[in-house]
């Protein structure tokens, strides 16, 4: 083909195939419902880093009747979402962020959700006072990891590699194992824990709980115990579309768990003392089997 037509005329070339720009990050504006519509309930899914939401909050979203659930309060070094989003609602303040913001991620049938690690919740609220009242009524979801060591070992390849979600993309990095930066992951854990109970505690709180480990045990029926919480099964559901997310924990993480177990326990003196270098993560989460 010398890219004429039958008559001898020039053939016309071909657009380009354009292939649509992925979506790196939930703040995306494809990622909005397409109508605004009355709040009738919210919820805030009370996490701490890598103990699965990201995973959990994809998956109520999918739902099509739990809202569009994502950390529109996340301040952190370097994702900074909510300058992101504030920035593509063209948004003036706190009080106008929230009135867009719910505008575009409040599902047909009028449910809200968001995510927010306890490190960004306390700032959120200084930031904008009237958040929780301007959600009202919120149910709180507080998603907890049993296994502390294998979270605080994700949140250290994390940190390494700042590859917080599968959106974000495999950078090419040597992994380090740290044992004492997992210890300081660990304890950052610790703190955002607590930070969550006694919060709750102050303000008479009582949360839904789930752990992790029974989300991806039997993601459907822990799903299902969410949308029967909110009475909204037989609503009609948005079409929803997002990105697949895909799990992030590998063969490095089951290594740098055993081996930070093994070095732990090669600390322990012959007469069950500990030295002075162990860390006694263990004890650190007397509740972790609940």
């Amino acid at each position: 083909m010398d890219g004429r037509l039958t008559d001898g005329q020039a053939r016309a070339p071909e657009p380009d195939f354009v292939r649509p720009v992925r979506i790196r990050n939930w703040m995306d504006a494809r990622l909005d419902f397409p109508r605004s519509v009355p709040l009738r309930k919210s919820y805030i899914v009370a996490s701490s880093y890598r103990c699965g939401s990201t995973f959990f909050c994809s998956e109520l979203w999918r739902t099509g009747v739990l809202g569009a659930p994502a950390e529109y309060v996340n301040i952190g070094a370097g994702r900074q979402l909510r300058d992101v989003m504030m920035n593509r609602l063209q948004a003036a303040s706190a009080e106008d962020y929230f009135e867009k913001l719910l505008a575009c991620r409040t599902s047909r049938n009028g449910v809200f959700g968001m995510k927010v690690h306890f490190h960004h919740f306390e700032p959120a609220l200084s930031w904008y006072p009237s958040m929780t009242k301007v959600l009202s009524p919120v149910t709180y979801i507080y998603l907890n990891r049993r296994d502390k060591l294998a979270q605080a070992v994700s949140m250290a390849k994390a940190m390494q590699t700042d590859a917080w979600t599968s959106m974000d993309g495999v950078p090419e990095i040597t992994l380090r194992y740290d044992e004492a930066f997992i210890t300081q992951c660990l304890e950052d854990i610790q703190q955002q824990r607590l930070g969550w109970l006694r919060w709750f505690e102050m303000n008479n709180i009582t949360p839904f709980v789930v752990n992790y480990e029974d989300l991806v045990a039997d993601k459907a029926s822990v799903i299902r115990r969410i949308v029967e919480l909110f009475d909204v099964a037989d609503d009609e559901p948005e079409e929803v579309r997002l990105p697949v997310t895909r799990k992030q924990g590998d063969g490095t993480n089951i290594e740098w768990a055993a081996r930070f177990r093994r070095e732990a326990d090669q600390r322990i003196q012959p007469d069950g003392r500990h030295g002075e270098t162990v860390s006694d993560w263990e004890s650190w989460f007397p509740s972790s089997n609940t």
